[in-house]
C-alpha cells in the first residue's frame, strides 16, 4: 500500500505540472496566434492544433504505454513538451504563425500523455483505494491551475520586444521537473501475456452504446470548455483589461474544473468510515 500511496503522490505531481503548462497555453496561446496570424480569424488555430495534437497522439502513446511501461510514456510525452516550447519560443522570435501551429501540434502529445495520469493511478492500487486515487490525480490540477496563470503574467513580458517568449520557454522548466517526478514512479510493466494479448477490437468498443454516449459528451463538454477558455482572453483584452485580469480569470476557471474531485476525495473517505463502523457494529 505505501508504494500505491507514493505512486499517486507523483501522479498528482505530475498532473499539477501538465495543468500549470496547459493554464499557460490557455493564457497566452490565442493572444499570440492573434498578434502573429495575418487573418485574425485565425488567432485560434494554435489552440485547435493542440486539441488535434492530442487526438492524434493518444492511441500511440496509450499502445507504447502497454509494451514499455507508464513511466516511459509519461516521460516521452514530457519530452514532446520541452522540444514543442522551443518550437513555440521561436516562432514568437521569427513571427511565424505556422511554426506556432506547428509547436502547438506537437505540444498536444504531452497532454495527451497526462490524459493516463489517472488511469495509471487506477490500475497501480487496491480496488478499494481507486476512486480516491482518481480524486487525488484529479485534484493536482488544481495546483497547476493555481501556478500556470501566475506564471504567465511574471513571464509575458520577460524577452523584451517578443511578448510571450518568455512564457513559452518557461513551459520547459516545468516539463523538466515532471520528467524528474517520474523517476519515483514505480509500476511494474505488463506481463508478456497481456502485452501480446490484442483484447477487443476498436470496432467492438465503439459500437457499445455507452461509448457512443461517452464520445458525445467528450464532445459536447470539451466543446464547450474550450470555447470558453479560449475566447476569454481575447475578449478580455478586446475589453481593454489587462493581462493580469485574464490570467486570473483563467486561474479561477481551472480551479472549478478540479475542485470537484475534492468532493470525490470526501465521498471516498466517508465509505471507507462507514464501512469501518459496520465491521465494528454488525454482530
Amino acid at each position: 500500500m505505501e508504494a500505491a500511496r507514493k505512486n499517486v503522490a507523483v501522479l498528482a505531481a505530475c498532473q499539477a505540472l501538465l495543468f500549470t503548462n496547459n493554464s499557460i497555453l490557455v493564457a497566452v496561446n490565442a493572444l499570440a496566434g492573434y498578434a502573429l496570424a495575418t487573418d485574425k480569424a485565425l488567432a485560434t488555430l494554435p489552440v485547435t492544433a493542440y486539441f488535434v495534437g492530442s487526438a492524434l497522439a493518444a492511441l500511440p502513446l496509450s499502445l507504447l504505454m502497454k509494451h514499455h511501461g507508464r513511466r516511459a510514456g509519461f516521460t516521452l510525452g514530457a519530452g514532446f513538451a520541452i522540444a514543442s516550447s522551443l518550437v513555440c519560443a521561436a516562432a514568437v522570435y521569427t513571427a511565424s504563425f505556422w511554426l506556432l501551429c506547428l509547436g502547438m501540434l506537437v505540444f498536444g502529445a504531452y497532454f495527451a500523455a497526462g490524459q493516463y495520469y489517472r488511469f495509471a493511478a487506477a490500475d497501480s492500487v487496491p480496488a478499494d483505494f481507486r476512486s480516491t486515487a482518481i480524486s487525488l490525480v484529479l485534484a493536482g490540477g488544481i495546483v497547476g491551475g493555481f501556478i500556470g496563470p501566475e506564471t504567465s503574467k511574471l513571464t509575458k513580458d520577460l524577452v523584451a520586444g517578443y511578448p510571450f517568449a518568455g512564457a513559452y520557454c518557461s513551459l520547459i522548466g516545468f516539463a523538466v521537473l515532471s520528467i524528474l517526478v517520474l523517476r519515483w514512479l514505480e509500476i511494474p510493466p505488463l506481463p508478456e501475456a497481456d502485452r501480446k494479448d490484442a483484447g477487443r477490437s476498436l470496432g467492438a468498443i465503439a459500437r457499445q452504446p455507452a461509448f457512443v454516449v461517452a464520445v458525445l459528451c467528450g464532445m459536447v463538454s470539451y466543446g464547450v470548455m474550450n470555447l470558453l477558455m479560449t475566447a476569454t482572453p481575447l475578449a478580455m483584452i478586446a475589453c481593454k483589461h489587462p493581462f493580469s485580469d485574464a490570467a486570473f480569470v483563467i486561474q479561477w476557471h481551472m480551479v472549478g474544473m478540479f475542485g470537484a474531485s475534492l468532493t470525490g476525495c470526501l465521498q471516498a473517505t466517508i465509505a471507507r468510515g462507514v464501512a469501518v463502523m459496520r465491521r465494528f457494529i454488525t454482530p
